[in-house]
């Protein structure tokens, strides 16, 4: 189980390191070491006990200096080997993530469509969210060809259905008079 106050913990430090013009940059680096630090093999041989604390460390600084990290993400790499939390790099990465789209004033949404959306189609969708959250949206674009036509939006822990397979259960739901 990740621990994500210990995660916040970690992306608030790192985040009160940077300057406003890294903030991106940095969370793309973190996100990179994440990722090759999730791989399952090397997830393995990182948290093997057989592995001593200062070949992890030396492991995480090899791996950081591969990805081309700039110095302040490689000294995190080094420092959560340390302190036994290469497992934590994803939810740190996610917790950096979301700690900088609140600084920013953005939220995410994931978008799923029942076929590929024109620019227009997204545009639109996006204009209806941003209207609803105040934010600037990122969306993540998915397609599910069950939805047989329209959008489901998911923003903020919300589900926003507009998709014809939503509607066409709800008018079920009314005919069996269960709505």
């Amino acid at each position: 189980m990740k621990n994500t106050r210990v995660a916040r913990r970690y992306a608030r430090a790192l985040i009160e390191l940077a300057e406003k013009g890294q903030l991106e940059s940095w969370g793309s680096e973190l996100e990179r070491l994440a990722a090759v630090v999730d791989s399952p093999e090397l997830e393995a041989r990182l948290a093997s006990p057989e592995l001593s604390n200062t070949a992890r460390q030396e492991a995480m600084a090899k791996i950081a200096e591969r990805l081309n990290l700039s110095f302040p993400l490689r000294s995190l790499a080094v420092v959560i080997a340390r302190h036994g939390r290469i497992a934590e790099a994803s939810a740190i990465a996610d917790a950096y993530r979301e700690l900088v789209d609140q600084m920013l004033g953005r939220e995410r949404a994931t978008l799923t469509f029942a076929v590929e959306p024109s620019d227009e189609e997204k545009s639109r969708v996006l204009a209806g969210l941003e209207a609803i959250a105040k934010k600037k949206i990122i969306p993540t674009v998915k397609v599910d060809k069950e939805l047989l036509g329209g959008v489901v939006a998911e923003l903020g822990g919300k589900t926003y259905d507009g998709s014809l397979a939503g509607r066409l259960h709800e008018a079920q739901l009314k005919l069996a008079g269960q709505a």
